[in-house]
């Protein structure tokens, strides 16, 4: 492990992604917050980088070596957001959806917070489904289409510049990845932090359990995207160049 602590947390997970679950336990942010150095990143978030790092040093040890997406091409990086992130987000919202109804009208009474969470899981949800068909029905396509010119598979030109893709498209979803990112924490603290309350039922129980799973692959998903897709996607724009 030789992670630095001038190194951005996005470039640690980037290359050790092993390092994902330590930095969620610590509520280190690596996807939208990610290009902070690892220094002022444990600061925000009240430890010592020293221990973080010999923390990293101790996974990786005896952790067998991640999947290296620097390695991979770029549509190989977007059929597995397709294949992996994008049909489970939708599988989750639908689960959620169902649980959050039942939970809210069933202990909403005795924990008005439910109610809350509700409203605001349906924002998300919303939010989450039409940032998805962005990226299905106009970034991915694009980017596909920049990977196949640079490598002269593709006669035609991409559809835009990337220079339009990287002020428009990807601006949007770089936004809408910080939109998350406050909806999740709001919902953290209407839910304290997705405990469940002491006369939480099972379901009720599982409506959190199924929170904090989503939260964890889409922290995963939008770390590939701002911190491994969209750089790459520069670098075969500058080779085209």
């Amino acid at each position: 492990m030789k992670a630095q602590i001038e190194q951005t947390v996005a470039s640690v997970v980037t290359q050790y992604p092993s390092a994902i679950p330590l930095f969620e336990g610590l509520k280190i942010d690596y996807c939208c917050g990610g290009n902070k150095s690892l220094k002022e990143a444990c600061a925000k978030a009240g430890v010592s980088p020293e221990k973080v790092i010999g923390s990293l040093e101790s996974i990786l040890a005896v952790t067998p070596q991640d999947e290296n997406w620097n390695d991979k091409s770029l549509s190989e990086l977007v059929n597995f957001l397709l294949e992996k992130h994008h049909v489970y987000t939708r599988e989750q919202l639908a689960l959620l959806d169902k649980l959050s109804e039942k939970v809210a009208r069933v202990h909403g009474q005795n924990h008005p917070e439910l109610l809350k969470v509700r409203e605001l899981f349906q924002v998300m949800a919303e939010d989450l489904l039409q940032h998805l068909m962005k990226e299905e029905r106009v970034a991915f396509p694009y980017l596909l289409a920049l990977e196949a010119s640079a490598l002269g598979k593709r006669k035609e030109e991409p559809f835009f510049s990337f220079e339009t893709f990287q002020s428009q498209p990807q601006r949007v979803l770089m936004a809408d990845h910080e939109e998350v990112g406050e909806q999740l924490r709001e919902l953290r603290r209407l839910t304290g932090d997705f405990n469940p309350p002491t006369d939480a039922c099972v379901t009720f129980q599982a409506f959190y359990r199924a929170f904090v799973e989503l939260e964890e692959d889409l922290y995963r998903h939008i770390h590939l995207e701002n911190n491994v897709l969209f750089p790459m996607a520069e670098k075969l724009a500058t080779v085209k160049g």
